[in-house]
């Protein structure tokens, strides 16, 4: 009995342990690896915006196709059965008490002086403009996720920095603990030490209440589960290459698709005034028409002797003459139209180029201080380690020592500080440029 006992207990264990195991198991499944390239896929996979512009898209083609349906063939097919309750003697010769008819008619315009191609060239023109609108979203999305990436990389590190700054000072207090042993410490000096401890548990709590709260705008952003746990690869690159002012100017016309969007708008205007000064001059169009009808007084379904064909086939010209001023207003209103596009064009350009002009200066300076930051950091290191060796020989006092360290921590989080400014203003100028970073990339690092 009591060996049944043992194995039930034993298995009960076991149980437990496999549990356990399983349990870590999926926590640890649980944990998202989420690099640059995966935050900026998720966001544009997750993003509403862009669904609402590639809806765009397909309301600019659904415009299109109505439009060039003017130009195509127009074939209709009717068939009616009527009885005719009441009529008078007089109209007998022209009623039957029952009629009947069926039959197909077809109609094509042959010329419009252009009325109806410039119609359809401009809606195709606004069916490209609402791609580049796209992707001027998609632009935008992308440097969200990157600046969203960025701030919680930023806000990593930093969280690293002041865990480091507080395990220093832990170090220096053991420094202090080891003097204090030879009775060179005084009360004071151990208080102080004490304060110093003290004073970075909550710079460390706000740096990871920071990080919690970037790393949850990084999950909205990625549209990822509140079970998931959100780990961050990679950092920030070393080195980061040089440009040409100029260079970017023309890459940033040619390729951002604010401006190409604005270009196509004007395209799509002028071919919709030329269609409106169109509208003014005849309209030459061919119609035929093919009917099986008849009627009878005696029969409410008509038998075939009852029934005849009939056919026609012609020509028409419409000629507008006089609707009120409506056509006139139209082309009062396309025109406007154009010149709004102009202007706005002219003023997106204007707008554009001065956040290149800032983004570019920017990021030459944040450059320049990042060689600084390395160099501070690392006279920093050196600085400390110096430190805590007079320190431990006495030849330095507490303050010098805090002060070492505290240089040290507020001269990582500086250089941090510039790789975060650094790296967002080269989204800025990645989103200016249409993405075409790689491609056009200019003044290669000497």
């Amino acid at each position: 009995m009591k060996k049944h006992i043992l194995l039930i207990i034993n298995l009960s264990i076991a149980a437990v342990f496999a549990l356990n195991a399983y349990a870590g198991y999926a926590a640890e499944g649980s944990i998202l690896q989420i690099s640059l390239d995966e935050t900026i896929k998720r966001a544009l996979a997750t993003s509403e915006e862009l669904k609402i512009k590639e809806r765009e898209i397909d309301r600019a083609q659904g415009v299109y196709r109505e439009t060039r349906s003017g130009i195509l063939p127009h074939i209709s097919a009717e068939l009616s059965w009527s009885h005719n309750l009441d009529y008078p003697d007089s109209a007998a010769s022209s009623y039957s008490d029952h009629e009947f008819n069926s039959g197909v008619s077809a109609s094509q315009i042959l010329w419009s002086f252009g009325k109806i191609a410039y119609a359809v060239n401009s809606a195709k023109k606004t069916v490209e403009a609402s791609r580049f609108n796209r992707e001027a979203g998609r632009q935008e999305i992308i440097y969200t996720a990157k600046l969203s990436y960025y701030s919680s990389l930023l806000a990593r590190n930093a969280l690293l920095i002041t865990e480091k700054s507080y395990a220093n000072v832990l170090e220096n207090k053991k420094l202090l603990g080891d003097r204090s042993y030879g009775g060179r410490s005084s009360k004071y000096e151990i208080i102080r030490m004490n304060a110093e401890v003290a004073s970075r548990i909550p710079t460390v709590n706000e740096a990871r209440t920071q990080f919690d709260s970037a790393t949850e705008t990084l999950r909205k952003i990625i549209d990822v589960d509140l079970e998931s746990k959100i780990e961050l690869s990679g950092d920030f690159q070393g080195k980061y290459d040089d440009f040409k002012f100029e260079t970017l100017v023309a890459v940033m016309n040619e390729y951002e698709p604010s401006l190409q969007s604005f270009s196509k708008a004007i395209e799509s205007a002028e071919e919709k005034v030329k269609s409106r000064h169109a509208s003014f001059l005849p309209t030459l169009s061919a119609f035929a028409s093919w009917s099986y009808r008849g009627g009878s007084n005696e029969h409410p379904f008509l038998n075939g002797n009852e029934l005849d064909n009939y056919s026609l086939a012609g020509f028409k010209v419409s000629i507008p003459i006089w609707e009120g001023g409506e056509k006139q207003a139209q082309l009062t209103q396309s025109k406007a139209d154009k010149e709004i596009a102009v202007l706005k064009k002219k003023q997106l350009g204007k707008n554009l180029l001065l956040e290149l002009k800032k983004a570019y200066l920017v990021y030459k300076q944040y450059k320049e201080n990042l060689k600084a930051n390395i160099d501070a950091v690392n006279l920093a290191e050196e600085s400390f380690k110096q430190t805590q060796e007079m320190f431990a020989s006495g030849q330095v006092t507490l303050t010098d020592l805090n002060d070492a360290e505290l240089l040290l921590t507020n001269q990582r989080l500086n250089k941090e500080a510039t790789l975060f400014n650094i790296n967002i203003t080269l989204a800025e100028i990645e989103k200016l440029i249409a993405g075409q970073y790689d491609e056009q990339r200019t003044d290669k690092k000497s």
